[in-house]
């Protein structure tokens, strides 16, 4: 199952969770969150992934309290320009003009949080070598095999 509240249109009070967690992220308790899961998961799912907005960074010890019972975190990552660059594609795809300055005020506290050394265990690189993003099927791959390991 996946849940989307990384978009405007799907945030966390219109998938079932409090409202008050699109107001401030840091409220998320991950707890909290297992046990609705746990009750929304069926059969035919074999779990759930909920994709969060870019512009929230988790603190490490949330993440890693997280990971201690049975959420595992990890952050789609990849340099600041081919994000840039990725970003302005998207942008230009909708037919509209990419804010370079709004960009980098809103992701810039993500960028520079997600960097440190502390966060490589929840990291998952998005782009190539060559810049361009890994294929859907190769990126949910490697996410699949950072989750089993």
């Amino acid at each position: 199952m996946h849940i989307d509240t990384d978009s405007r249109n799907k945030s966390f009070a219109a998938n079932g969770f409090p409202s008050e967690w699109d107001q401030d992220y840091h409220k998320v308790d991950p707890a909290h969150l297992v046990s609705i899961l746990l009750d929304r998961l069926h059969d035919e799912h074999a779990g759930a992934i909920i994709s969060f907005p870019t512009v929230h960074v988790f603190t490490h010890e949330k993440l890693v309290a997280a990971a201690h019972i049975g959420v595992t975190p990890l952050v789609l990552w990849g340099k600041h320009e081919d994000c840039v660059r990725a970003a302005q594609e998207r942008i230009k795809k909708k037919g509209l003009r990419f804010n370079a300055s709004r960009y980098e005020r809103l992701n810039e506290p993500t960028f520079r949080a997600y960097v440190r050394p502390e966060y490589d265990a929840f990291r998952v690189e998005v782009f190539q070598q060559d810049g361009s993003r890994y294929p859907d099927e190769e990126l949910l791959a490697r996410i699949m095999e950072r989750m089993a390991g």
